[in-house]
């Protein structure tokens, strides 16, 4: 199967819910958007996603706090369901992926990826990369079915 037909293959929900699981990722809410997912483990997540056919379409932003620690920048949010502390919702523009039909999987992945590690926030007294500050984490928002509920919905 080729990498462009792969992309529109019938979606897994139950698939989607492992993929999920075993790369740590928590989605905020009862669908697929804002699955907020660990810096070490969002470039396996991101593969796995675009290997099994599911889209990405835009990626928003979290301070994550360790236990102890109130946020500095974010406006609360939920605890983490892996690790001790919780995310703050950064109040910025989510950042929407634009990609061509025609690209490979391979750069489908390394675009993402690219848009992540390139991220720079301004504000008015500094500007916060996410190659310098450790505790800005991405969320991912996924093109599925609006009726699918993550299993973490109530």
């Amino acid at each position: 199967m080729d990498n462009k037909k792969k992309r529109v293959q019938t979606m897994d929900k139950d698939l989607l819910d492992t993929i999920l699981e075993t790369h740590k990722a928590q989605p905020v809410g009862h669908g697929y958007i804002d699955i907020i997912v660990s810096r070490e483990n969002f470039k396996r997540f991101i593969k796995s996603l675009i290997m099994n056919g599911y889209s990405i379409k835009s990626v928003s932003w979290w301070e994550w706090c360790p236990e102890g620690k109130e946020c500095d920048y974010g406006l609360g949010g939920p605890q983490s369901n892996f690790y001790n502390g919780y995310f703050a919702e950064l109040p910025v523009n989510i950042d929407d992926i634009e990609i061509s039909a025609d690209l490979s999987n391979e750069k489908v992945i390394e675009h993402i990826i690219n848009l992540i590690e390139e991220k720079s926030i301004t504000y008015p007294d500094e500007r916060v990369t996410f190659k310098q500050n450790n505790w800005l984490t991405p969320a991912i928002w996924l093109d599925v079915p609006s009726s699918w509920r993550n299993n973490y919905s109530a």
